[in-house]
């Protein structure tokens, strides 16, 4: 226990002897059988028999328990009473002491855990339902950046002056450094509940640096969609590269959904596409838990019956040119995208992410001629919130306006890239 300096304690006159103990049999219910100046043996169903405390520290009565009966002999015990008693007067909870020597110890007994032996623990046990793009790019910062830095010190020795250092050098990359913080807090926040750490030394760099403003994706103007649809289908790339992007204009998904599209979640004939959620723990899934269907037009399923062609008897949509028994890049897309803006096909500052963008826009703009709300568009984009009660609303009555309104885009883009019914559009 730790040592206080206080007056000390009146006497006690202790009571118990071995033998008085030794005699002590088991009831139908715990008893205590009282030493002295609070201190008891209590005597359980099962045989057993504790030392315990009993003591009033700030108006309530409590209890802390010294150990068990033999093994804990009289002497110990009481030498170990006078030591909580000499704590109360000089006003500290026994029990709380003990509390905090025992993780104390814990933390003493797991100094030689570095903290990269504990940082692939965590890893292992509270990363498990992560895509394997996360924890790739996850574990990919630790042992690029953190592990060289902080990954041999000691779990319990790392300062909030280490991983100053450590983000100060990555000023440069404010989202990259804000992301480690975060990581290194979710560590050591499963360290203190492990009982290992008493700090987590990366909570007060919260705020160290800014994070940059959130990217808005600029979306294609009709002209410009115009140009960029013509730009696909003439240009010199793979066929299979020129179908997987107009997938991605056509169905309003992210990037890697396509590049990863497997045929297994296609449903041709019910013209539906099921990407699964991100707790199956593929790559190319959701972001969110809950799986998204995606109604195709029929401009989409003209596609997929050319990539059908390509893609052979591929488990993926759009295989990799080079191997057919791996998808395509995303890489693939951006050098496409690249090539266009070289050739002044499509904007400088456009990304493939703005064809989502561009979606949006239209279907914003266009929503009472096509008589949709803004929540079926939130539905087309995924954005509905899957966590309440009204997104599993949302997810069984707007499959059918959702249906629609993928369909009226598909056939509005038709109709720019022929050049008729071009409408200015009103960028958010």
């Amino acid at each position: 226990m730790a040592q206080i300096m206080a007056q000390s304690p009146r006497a006690v006159n202790y009571t118990l002897t071995d033998k008085k103990i030794q005699a002590a049999k088991p009831k139908s219910k715990p008893y205590p059988i009282a030493d002295g100046g609070g201190l008891y043996v209590e005597v359980l169903v099962s045989g057993s028999k504790i030392w315990r405390y009993s003591f009033g520290f700030q108006g309530k009565r409590t209890k802390v328990t010294i150990g068990q009966y033999p093994t804990i002999g009289i002497k110990e015990a009481r030498n170990t009473h006078e030591a909580m008693r000499v704590m109360l007067i000089g006003g500290v909870d026994p029990a709380r002491q003990k509390q905090i020597e025992k993780i104390e110890r814990l933390a003493h007994a797991h100094q030689a855990e570095t903290f990269e032996s504990f940082a692939r623990i965590w890893f292992s046990e509270k990363m498990a339902k992560a895509t394997a793009r996360t924890k790739k790019q996850n574990l990919a910062w630790m042992e690029k950046d953190v592990f060289p830095a902080i990954g041999s010190i000691p779990l319990g020795n790392v300062t909030p002056a280490d991983i100053l250092k450590l983000l100060e050098g990555m000023r440069n990359t404010p989202t990259k450094a804000n992301n480690i913080l975060a990581i290194l807090e979710r560590i050591y926040q499963y360290a203190s509940q492990k009982l290992l750490v008493t700090n987590n030394p990366a909570t007060p760099m919260r705020g160290l640096i800014d994070k940059p403003p959130a990217t808005h994706y600029i979306p294609l103007k009709p002209s410009e969609l115009h140009r960029f649809v013509s730009a696909i289908r003439t240009c010199g790339a793979h066929q299979g590269t020129r179908l997987a992007v107009e997938l991605l204009l056509l169905t309003a998904v992210r990037k890697d959904n396509v590049c990863k599209a497997r045929w297994e979640h296609f449903d041709l004939k019910a013209k539906t596409w099921t990407i699964p959620g991100r707790t199956v723990g593929g790559n190319g899934y959701m972001k969110m838990p809950r799986p998204h269907t995606v109604y195709l037009s029929r401009q989409a399923i003209a596609l997929l019956t050319q990539a059908q062609y390509f893609s052979s008897s591929s488990e993926w949509v759009f295989p990799s040119v080079q191997m057919q028994s791996k998808p395509m890049t995303e890489q693939t897309i951006n050098h496409l995208f690249t090539r266009l803006k070289a050739a002044g096909e499509v904007p400088l500052d456009f990304k493939p992410h703005g064809l989502r963008s561009t979606a949006s826009t239209i279907l914003n703009n266009n929503k009472l001629l096509i008589g949709i709300d803004g929540d079926v568009i939130e539905a087309v984009l995924a954005h509905v919130d899957v966590s309440s009660v009204r997104g599993g609303y949302n997810h069984a009555v707007y499959s059918s306006p959702v249906q629609y309104a993928l369909q009226w885009y598909a056939d509005h883009i038709d109709k720019l890239v022929a050049g008729a019914d071009v409408i200015k559009l009103k960028i958010a």
